[in-house]
């Protein structure tokens, strides 16, 4: 019988290459603006939701 035949190594789409990995890390992460921006916005929704969960305790709504 005959044994598969080896696939040979694609050098074009090599999955070792540390350069190509970092080009595609770079763009498929979000830029440190957008980050702070979404931080932010979560940070003021948090406290809006406490100040809210306050309101409704202290019967002021």
């Amino acid at each position: 019988m005959a044994k598969e035949p080896k696939e040979e190594y694609d050098w074009i789409n090599d999955p070792f290459d540390e350069k190509k990995i970092a080009e595609e890390r770079e763009q498929m992460g979000m830029s440190g603006t957008s980050k702070a921006a979404a931080g932010i916005g979560c940070l003021l929704f948090f406290i809006g939701f406490i100040v809210l969960i306050g309101m409704l305790l202290f019967g002021i709504l």
